[in-house]
């Protein structure tokens, strides 16, 4: 970092050099308050890829501390004849002060990262987990078709293990999952057959717009004779929902903040659709007494 702010601080006063002419000292402190607004400057205009004169942008900088930029050129001149001063200690005095606030910054974008991932850890919940699924009989089989409504805006993680004892090829399972919005609208679907045992886990990141998550974690496929027997067997099926940072950020805020001090619009119904995340983060639907069977 002190290589790069020391070759921007030569091409600044380089261009200051060449441009301008003449006439009062500047305070060591000043030039350096000026040095550190052009060096900053200079960085907008590499990010910004701004086509424009040096001179023009570097203006009003001198304007701003009551000076131009043959004052700059003049003050830089006399470092050579001042036997107690050296320009290469203003210099340095900028680079220290960037260097602090580069620093500081970066703290502060580490702080708010650290408050995005613990919101998001603190508000990502279980919503289904289930140890064992089991079928033995046709109607058992409704208890592989799970719908979760509503839903929020985020991820939503499905893992499972599951094991099929009257796997053939004449006896597939497919499982499927997706997301769906109005008018039984289906979106992120997915469709994959199943093995004799395996594992699962899919993850389906979800709109403003979707308003349920369906599964089918394992039904026969069309035109297949299904047997008199099954044995299909999930095992730790687990649904957890990851919030977007920003509505996990919002719920600790309305979770930990004293709203006393804000005005009364903070107090209003929270809007269904907002995506405000409510308090109980680590509840889990215990599956009913059918399921478990």
């Amino acid at each position: 970092m002190r290589r790069i702010f020391t070759i921007l601080a030569l091409t600044v006063l380089a261009t200051m050099f060449v441009q301008c002419r003449r006439d009062r000292v500047i305070p060591d402190d000043t030039l350096a308050d000026i040095f550190y607004e052009a060096f900053l400057t200079n960085s907008y205009i590499g990010i910004e890829y701004l086509d424009t004169d040096s001179l023009q942008i570097y203006e009003p900088i001198f304007q701003k501390y009551g000076y131009t930029s043959k004052d700059v050129r003049y003050t830089v001149g006399n470092f050579s004849r001042r036997k107690s001063a050296r320009l290469g200690n203003v210099v340095e005095q900028v680079i220290e002060r960037l260097d602090k606030e580069g620093k500081l910054l970066e703290r502060q974008v580490m702080i708010l990262d650290t408050i995005r991932n613990v919101a998001i850890r603190e508000f990502t919940r279980t919503i289904r987990n289930d140890s064992l699924i089991r079928v033995v009989k046709a109607a058992d089989s409704a208890k592989l078709h799970i719908a979760i409504a509503p839903i929020h805006e985020g991820e939503y993680e499905i893992s499972y293990e599951y094991t099929d004892e009257e796997y053939s090829k004449n006896h597939i399972r497919r499982a499927e999952m997706w997301l769906e919005q109005e008018h039984d609208i289906r979106r992120s679907s997915y469709n994959f057959n199943l093995r004799e045992t395996d594992q699962v886990r899919r993850v389906l990141k979800t709109t403003p717009n979707d308003r349920r998550l369906v599964l089918n974690l394992g039904k026969y496929l069309a035109g297949k004779n299904r047997p008199k027997k099954q044995k299909f067997t999930i095992r730790n099926l687990r649904i957890r929902y990851k919030p977007t940072a920003e509505s996990a950020v919002d719920s600790l805020f309305m979770r930990y903040v004293d709203t006393k001090i804000f005005n009364n619009a903070l107090f209003e119904p929270t809007p269904k659709d907002c995506g405000t995340l409510p308090a109980d983060s680590a509840r889990i639907v215990q599956p009913t007494a059918d399921e478990r069977r």
